[in-house]
C-alpha cells in the first residue's frame, strides 16, 4: 500500500493485519478523534540503508487499510481487518497499541499473518465445467464530487454526529449487512494515506470568499464594477458586493466548513468494493446436452451486480453541503482494474484540481477524497450497538458477556507462575490464551479451591492436569475421590506413568473390586499417638452417625428422634476404657444391640453419667422399649446390608500379622497418590464410601498434628473430590473445610454448581462460598451467591451472571487469594492447559512401549493394593459362599455325618449345569420339560429323552408337537459355555446369574446362537435371555450400573452389549480376525451396530445381488478397503464380479461425536461414487440426526444442502448425493427382510 498509484508485488513480503472483533460497547467519538489523529502521525520505524539518504530523507509516511471481507460462505463470518504498508515488527505493534486506545477494552484485536483478500482469488477455469464457467467481476468506487472545484476543503459530515444522534446509523452499517448476506467473495476496502498540510490553501481561499472573488464571474464583476482604489471609499470596511456575499448562506457554510476542517492534519481517502461471481451449471449432463439459447438458459447466473448495487449510496449520508460521496459502478474491464487496485492497495491522489475541471460544465470529482480525523472514521468504523441483526450475525461480533475481562497486572500474577496447581492459560483482553500458565502455589492451596462446571465443560481433565502438576510441586500425599465412573482415574495413571515413568508411589483402589482396608471402630494408634481417649471416641461416634445420615438421609435417619442418641450411647459402651475394647467390629456392635434389645439389660459402663442414660432406656415400658431398639437396628443394618460397607466396618486387622490394612496416617507424608475409585458403586454406597474415608483422613490429620514436632513444618496433602455435591448435607465436610486448614490439608472440590450444596447443608454452602478462597467456575447454572464471589466495582452481579453462562468448555472464570498483605487479583478468565502427555485423548497418549510398560506397572499396582492394603470382594463372596452353603447343610441334613464329601464328578456336574441355561430359565415350551436330575429334555407325550442341546431341541419339538400352537419366544437357548472354573466363579463379584447373562449376550452380540430355533438379535429382545438365564432385575442393573453391561436400545427390541469391563469379568478377549476385522466387525462394536449392518447387508443382498439386472453379485460386511497407505472399512458394501464397489452402506448409531463421524463415513462413501450410498439408521431421531451433520459438518463444507423437517419420516428424504441415496430405519428394515424360523422349515437336519 503506497501513495501515487504504486503497489507492494505479492509474495514480497509477510502480509500482517489486526484482525478486530467488536462487541456491544459504543465508541467514544472523542476518542476516535483523537485516535485518528495519531493514526496520521504514523510514520516507518525503517530507514534508509546509505547514511546520505539518510541525511536527505524525510519521515515516511504510512498508508492504512481499513478492510472488511467476506468468502461468500455460510459458515465463514465477515472479517473486520486494519493494517499499515509496513511488515517491520515494530510498526505493527505501534498500530496495535493505537488500536486498543481506539476501541473499547471490549474489543478483540488479534495478529493475523495472511493476506484477507486471498479470498478474492479468481477461481481456476480448468475445474468442470458445472463448477466455473466464467466470472463476473462488478464493483463500485466512491468519489469526492465537489460542488466547485475547491470545495473538497469543505466538512463531510463528521463521524459525532452518527454517534450522537440516536436515529441515525453509521455508514457502514449497510455495508456490513450486505456482506453478512452476500453468498458472494466481496470485499470493502478504505485507505488512508497522509494529505499535505494545505492550510494556506485555505487562507487564500478564505480571502477570496470573503472579497468576492471566489468564481471567474466573482473577479470579473469585482474588477470591472468595484471601486478601483482604496482612497475612493475611505471610510467603508467592505465593499456593497463582499457584504453581498456573506449574506449568501452558501458563501458562509464554506467559511464555516474551512475553519472547522483540520487543513494541517488531513487524509487521502479511497473507498472501494468489489463482488466476484463465478457463473455455475447445475448438471453437467444437461450442459453438455443443451444448445443454443437452452444452454444459456441451464447456466445459474449469480447477480453479483444486484448485490453490490446495493452499496451505491451506502457513504452518501457522509456528503456535506458543498462535498458529496457518490458510489459508481464498475464493470467489464473497469472492474477487473478496480479488483487489481484493491489487491494491490494503490492509493489514488486528489483530482480535483486537473485541466479538465477548469473547463465548463465538467464535474468535479475525485477517486481520492479529502477527509480529516473528525470525517475519515465514518468511512471506516464500525459500531455494534448500530448494527441490524444480519449484520451482527455475519460480523459475528463477541457479546458483551463473552468479551475477555482485563488480566490482573503482571505483577501479580507472577506470584502464580511458579508450580503447583495448574488452573489454566490467561486470556488476554484480545480473547488470547497466553503460553505460560499460572498455577496455585502451595503456600495458598490449605485456603482450598472450588472447581464449579457443568458436564462436559472439562472439569475433570483440568483436575488430571493440577492433579499431576501439583503433585510434582507438594511432598505430600494427594488422595483422589473419584465417583465419576468414566474413566478419570485410569487417566491420570497413563498421564502419571508418562511423567514420571512409574507408577510405585500410587495405590490404587478400585472399590468395585478391592476396598481399602480401614479399620473404623479402632482407637488404637490414636491413643499411642497422644489424642486424649473422649476426643478420638467422639470423633469415631459422631463420624459413624455421620455416614448413617448419609446412606438413609437426614430426614429418615432423624424420624426416630431417640434412635441416634441410643446409638451414641451403645457406641460408647463399646469403647468403655474398663469394659469395652479399643477396636471392635460391626458385627460386635449389632450383637450388643440384639442382646440389649432382647433382655432389655443395659451393658456395664464405667461412666456412671452413661450408665444413667442407658439405665433410662431400659426403663421405657416393653413396647416402648422395643420400638426404640428396633429404630436402631433398623439404622445400623444399613451397614451390613452394604456387602462392601460390612467388609470395611467389620475388618479389625490385629497389629503384627499380614492382615492387609491400609493406614492413611502412614502416607500423608509421602510423596503418594491414593485414588479412591467408586465410580462402580451405587450412589447411596459411594456417598457412604466417601465419608468413610473423610473420617479416617480426618483422624490421620489429627494423630499427624499429635506428632508434629515444634517447628517442624507438615507436607501439604491434598484431597480431590469430584462430584462433591453428592456430600450435600454432611457436617463432616463442613468440618473439614473450615478446620483442616491448621492441619495441613488442601482440599479441592469439583461440583457442576454450588447450589446442590445449599438445599442439602447450608453451611457446607456457605463454606465453599465465603470460605474456599481459590473459585474457579465454568459455564454453570444461575447461582447469585457465586455471582456475588466474583463481583467487583468493575463488574456487577448480574454482568458476571451472564459472563458465567456465556463460558465456553475450556473456559473457567478464576478468583485466586493472595498473600497475606497483598491484594488479591480481581477476577480474570483462563483458558483449560493441553491434556498431559499419555493421557489418551490428548495430543501424545502412550506409545506401543510405555503403553506395555503402564499396563504392567498397573497390574502390579493393583496386586500391592489388593494384597497389602485392601479387602478383595471376590475372597470375600468365596468366604460367604462357603458359610451359606455350610449353614445350607446344617439345615438341611440333621445328621452332619452321613453327609457325603464332595467328589471330583459332583463339581463337573455343577459346572456342566452353570454351562446350560436350562435349569434356569423360566421358558419352555409347553409339550417339552427338562429333568434336572439327568440333565436332559424330555417330550411330556411320549417322555422320550433328548439331549440338552440345540439340537435335542429341535428333535424333542419335532417328537409329538404341532408347531403351530409352539410360540418361538418360549424356546430358549441352551448352551451358556461360560468358561470360568469353579474358583474363578468364586473369586468373581458378580453372582453366577451375572456371569450367565454376561457370556449370553456376548454369544448373541457375536451371533452364535441359531437363529431359526434358539435366538436371533436381529429380531428378539434380549429381554427373553435375561428370562432364559434366571436372572433377577436387580442383579441385571447392578451389572448395568458398574459398566459392565450397556442399553443400546429398547426400540424395536431390546438390546445390551458387553463392555471390555464385561468381557473381562467372563476372561474373554477380542481377537483381530476372529471377534472384529475385515469382514467380521469393528472393535467395540455394539449389538445394535451388528444388527443394522446385518440387516444392511442382507437388504444389499435381497435388492441388488438378486436382482438378474444388477451387476452386484455378493454383499459383504465391514469389508476393509485402502487409501494409499491408509485403510478404511465400510460397513456394508455390494461388489461385481470384478470386486468393484458398486453400493454402499454405513450403520449410524448417533453419538455425541455424530457431527465428526457422519461427514467422515459421507466422504468414505463418496470416494467409491457408488450406484447408492444407503444409510441404515435406528430410528427417525437417528436419520434427522445424521441430515444435521451432513448440513451442517464440525469441518469441512455442507455434504448435503437439502434440509427437512424434524417431523419428515426418512420415507420422504429425496436426496442424491455422491455419499448419500437412500435412508432406512431399523424398523423399516425389519419389515424388508423377514426373519427365517424353525416353523418355517421343519427339516430336523437344520
Amino acid at each position: 500500500m503506497s501513495a501515487s498509484n504504486t503497489e507492494t508485488k505479492p509474495g514480497t513480503e509477510t502480509y500482517r493485519s489486526l484482525r478486530i472483533r467488536p462487541t456491544h460497547d459504543p465508541l467514544d467519538p472523542s476518542t476516535v478523534e483523537s485516535h485518528f489523529r495519531r493514526l496520521r502521525r504514523l510514520k516507518r520505524s525503517t530507514e534508509p540503508e546509505s547514511k546520505w539518504k539518510q541525511l536527505f530523507s524525510r519521515d515516511q509516511p504510512v498508508t492504512i487499510e481499513w478492510l472488511l471481507v467476506t468468502s461468500g460462505q455460510t459458515d465463514a463470518p465477515l472479517e473486520y481487518h486494519i493494517s499499515i504498508d509496513s511488515p517491520d515488527e515494530s510498526d505493527i505493534q505501534a498500530l496495535t497499541h493505537l488500536c486498543r486506545g481506539l476501541f473499547p477494552n471490549t474489543y478483540e484485536i488479534e495478529q493475523i499473518d495472511r493476506d484477507p483478500l486471498e479470498t478474492l482469488t479468481t477461481p481456476s477455469l480448468e475445474h468442470d465445467d458445472s463448477i466455473a464457467e466464467i466470472i463476473d467481476v462488478v464493483g463500485i468506487e466512491f468519489y469526492g464530487v465537489a460542488e466547485r472545484r475547491e470545495d473538497w476543503q469543505t466538512r463531510l459530515t463528521p463521524f459525532s454526529t452518527f454517534e450522537e444522534e440516536t436515529q441515525t446509523r453509521l455508514p457502514l452499517t449497510a455495508i456490513v449487512e450486505t456482506l453478512s448476506t452476500s453468498t458472494l467473495p466481496m470485499a470493502y476496502q478504505v485507505l488512508l494515506h497522509p494529505y499535505r498540510d494545505w492550510r494556506a490553501d485555505a487562507l487564500d481561499r478564505r480571502y477570496r470568499l470573503e472579497h468576492g472573488r471566489e468564481t471567474m464571474a466573482d473577479r470579473f464583476v469585482d474588477d470591472w464594477f468595484g471601486p478601483t482604489t482604496t482612497e475612493q471609499q475611505p471610510n467603508r470596511s467592505e465593499t456593497l458586493h463582499e457584504q453581498a456575499h456573506h449574506r449568501d448562506p452558501a458563501i458562509r457554510q464554506r467559511l464555516t466548513d474551512l475553519e472547522h476542517k483540520d487543513a494541517q492534519r488531513s487524509f487521502i481517502l479511497n473507498a472501494r468494493a468489489i463482488a466476484i461471481a463465478v457463473a455455475t451449471s447445475p448438471d453437467k449432463t444437461n450442459s453438455e446436452t443443451a444448445t443454443g439459447e437452452n444452454k444459456n438458459h441451464n447456466r445459474e447466473q449469480p447477480d453479483a451486480l444486484g448485490t453490490i448495487r446495493g452499496l451505491q449510496t451506502a457513504l452518501e449520508s457522509v456528503s456535506g453541503l458543498h462535498y458529496q460521496i457518490r458510489g459508481v459502478e464498475k464493470t467489464g474491464d473497469d472492474a477487473q482494474n478496480l479488483l487489481e487496485t484493491i489487491k494491490s492497495r494503490s492509493v489514488c491522489e486528489p483530482t480535483y484540481d486537473r485541466i479538465a475541471t477548469r473547463l465548463p460544465w465538467t464535474e468535479n470529482t475525485s477517486q481520492g477524497i479529502i477527509a480529516d480525523p473528525t470525517e475519515a472514521p465514518a468511512f471506516c468504523l464500525i459500531d455494534a450497538t448500530a448494527l441490524t441483526a444480519e449484520g451482527t450475525r455475519g460480523l459475528s461480533t463477541t457479546p458483551k458477556e463473552r468479551t475477555a475481562l482485563a488480566q490482573p497486572p503482571t505483577a501479580q500474577l507472577t506470584h502464580y507462575r511458579e508450580n503447583g496447581l495448574t488452573i489454566g492459560h490467561p486470556v488476554t483482553q484480545d480473547g488470547t490464551p497466553k503460553e505460560t500458565p499460572i498455577a496455585l502455589p502451595p503456600s495458598l492451596q490449605s485456603l482450598h479451591v472450588a472447581w464449579f462446571g457443568k458436564t462436559g465443560s472439562g472439569k475433570s481433565t483440568s483436575l488430571i492436569n493440577g492433579i499431576l502438576n501439583n503433585h510434582d510441586a507438594t511432598d505430600g500425599a494427594d488422595v483422589l475421590i473419584d465417583p465419576k465412573g468414566d474413566g478419570m482415574s485410569e487417566s491420570y495413571l497413563r498421564s502419571h506413568y508418562a511423567r514420571f515413568g512409574t507408577l510405585d508411589n500410587v495405590y490404587y483402589f478400585d472399590c468395585a473390586q478391592t476396598l481399602p482396608a480401614l479399620s473404623f471402630f479402632d482407637i488404637r494408634q490414636q491413643l499411642e499417638d497422644g489424642i486424649d481417649r473422649t476426643t478420638a471416641v467422639e470423633d469415631v461416634v459422631e463420624h459413624y452417625i455421620e455416614i448413617l445420615t448419609g446412606i438413609m438421609g437426614r430426614e429418615r435417619f432423624e424420624r426416630a428422634v431417640r434412635s441416634p442418641d441410643i446409638i451414641r450411647y451403645l457406641l460408647k459402651t463399646q469403647f468403655d476404657p474398663v469394659h469395652g475394647k479399643d477396636v471392635f467390629s460391626h458385627r460386635d456392635f449389632q450383637a450388643l444391640t440384639a442382646q440389649f434389645q432382647k433382655a432389655q439389660e443395659p451393658p456395664k459402663v464405667s461412666d456412671k453419667e452413661l450408665q444413667l442414660m442407658l439405665d433410662g432406656v431400659a426403663a421405657n415400658s416393653k413396647r416402648s422399649f422395643t420400638e426404640l431398639l428396633q429404630g436402631v437396628a433398623n439404622r445400623i443394618e444399613k451397614i451390613p446390608l452394604d456387602k462392601r460397607l460390612g467388609m470395611i466396618f467389620n475388618n479389625t486387622p490385629t497389629p503384627g500379622t499380614s492382615d492387609p490394612y491400609f493406614d492413611l496416617r502412614s502416607i500423608l507424608d509421602k510423596d503418594a497418590v491414593v485414588i479412591i475409585d467408586t465410580g462402580g458403586l451405587r450412589p447411596e454406597s459411594q456417598r457412604a464410601m466417601t465419608l468413610l474415608i473423610l473420617s479416617t483422613l480426618w483422624s490421620a490429620l489429627r494423630r499427624r498434628t499429635q506428632q508434629q514436632t515444634e517447628n517442624a513444618k507438615l507436607p501439604l496433602v491434598n484431597l480431590y473430590i469430584e462430584e462433591a455435591a453428592h456430600l450435600g448435607g454432611s457436617t463432616l465436610l463442613s468440618e473439614l473445610l473450615s478446620q483442616s486448614r491448621s492441619f495441613g490439608l488442601s482440599i479441592t472440590l469439583a461440583m457442576q454448581f454450588p447450589a446442590q450444596l445449599r438445599h442439602a447443608d447450608p453451611r457446607a454452602y456457605a463454606e465453599v462460598i465465603n470460605n474456599v478462597s481459590t473459585v474457579v467456575a465454568g459455564n454453570v447454572s444461575v447461582d447469585t451467591d457465586l455471582a456475588q464471589r466474583f463481583a467487583t466495582e468493575a463488574i456487577d452481579t448480574t454482568e458476571v451472571s451472564n459472563r458465567l453462562r456465556a463460558l465456553q468448555r475450556g473456559e473457567w472464570m478464576v478468583r485466586l487469594p493472595a498473600k497475606f498483605g497483598n491484594p488479591e487479583p480481581q477476577p480474570f478468565l483462563v483458558t483449560s492447559a493441553a491434556l498431559p502427555t499419555g493421557h489418551p485423548d490428548g495430543l501424545t497418549p502412550l506409545t506401543s512401549a510405555q503403553e506395555a510398560g503402564f499396563k504392567t506397572a498397573l497390574d502390579t499396582v493393583y496386586d500391592r493394593t489388593r494384597l497389602n492394603y485392601g479387602l478383595d470382594l471376590s475372597r470375600a463372596d468365596m468366604r460367604t459362599s462357603i458359610e451359606q452353603d455350610t449353614q445350607q447343610t446344617k439345615l438341611t441334613h440333621t445328621d452332619e455325618a452321613k453327609e457325603p464329601q464332595p467328589t471330583e464328578k459332583t463339581e463337573t456336574t455343577e459346572d456342566i449345569r452353570l454351562n446350560s441355561a436350562l435349569p434356569y430359565t423360566t421358558r419352555l415350551p409347553e409339550p417339552i420339560d427338562y429333568d434336572p436330575e439327568i440333565h436332559a429334555l424330555v417330550c411330556e407325550t411320549c417322555q422320550n429323552r433328548y439331549d440338552p442341546t440345540a439340537q435335542g431341541m429341535r428333535f424333542a419339538l419335532m417328537c409329538c408337537n404341532q408347531l403351530s400352537n409352539i410360540s418361538r419366544d418360549d424356546i430358549p437357548i441352551c448352551d451358556i459355555s461360560l468358561k470360568l472354573s469353579r474358583k474363578e466363579r468364586r473369586q468373581s463379584p458378580f453372582t453366577d446369574a451375572q456371569l450367565r447373562l454376561l457370556q449370553v449376550v456376548y454369544t448373541a452380540h457375536q451371533r452364535h446362537y441359531d437363529p431359526k430355533t434358539e435366538y436371533d438379535p436381529l429380531y428378539d429382545s434380549m429381554k427373553l435371555l435375561e428370562e432364559y438365564v434366571g436372572i433377577s432385575p436387580e442383579e441385571r442393573d447392578e451389572l448395568v450400573d458398574t459398566k459392565h453391561l450397556t442399553v443400546d436400545c429398547t426400540y424395536p427390541h431390546k438390546l445390551y452389549t458387553v463392555t471390555s469391563k464385561g468381557r473381562k469379568a467372563i476372561k474373554i478377549g477380542h481377537r483381530e480376525g476372529i471377534a472384529y476385522g475385515h469382514t467380521q466387525g469393528d472393535l467395540n462394536e455394539s449389538t445394535l451396530h451388528i444388527i443394522m449392518v446385518e440387516l444392511g447387508r442382507r437388504y444389499i443382498e435381497e435388492t441388488y445381488v438378486n436382482d438378474r439386472d444388477s451387476p452386484v453379485t455378493e454383499a459383504l460386511s465391514y469389508y476393509e478397503v485402502k487409501n494409499g497407505d491408509a485403510k478404511s472399512r465400510l460397513d456394508a458394501v455390494g461388489i461385481d464380479k470384478n470386486e468393484n464397489i458398486i453400493i454402499t452402506l454405513e450403520a449410524e448409531r448417533s453419538n455425541h461425536d455424530s457431527r465428526r463421524a457422519v461427514p467422515s463415513d459421507y466422504d468414505k462413501m463418496a470416494t467409491h461414487e457408488p450406484e447408492a450410498a444407503i444409510w441404515v439408521v435406528k430410528n427417525r431421531d437417528g436419520a434427522h440426526n445424521v441430515l444435521s451433520a451432513l448440513n451442517e459438518p464440525l469441518e469441512g463444507d455442507p455434504r448435503v444442502d437439502k434440509t427437512y423437517s424434524p417431523t419428515s419420516p426418512p420415507s420422504m428424504f429425496m436426496i442424491d448425493e455422491p455419499g448419500f441415496t437412500d435412508m432406512l430405519t431399523l424398523q423399516q428394515l425389519q419389515k424388508i427382510i423377514p426373519q427365517t424360523r424353525y416353523f418355517d422349515n421343519k427339516d430336523p437336519k437344520l
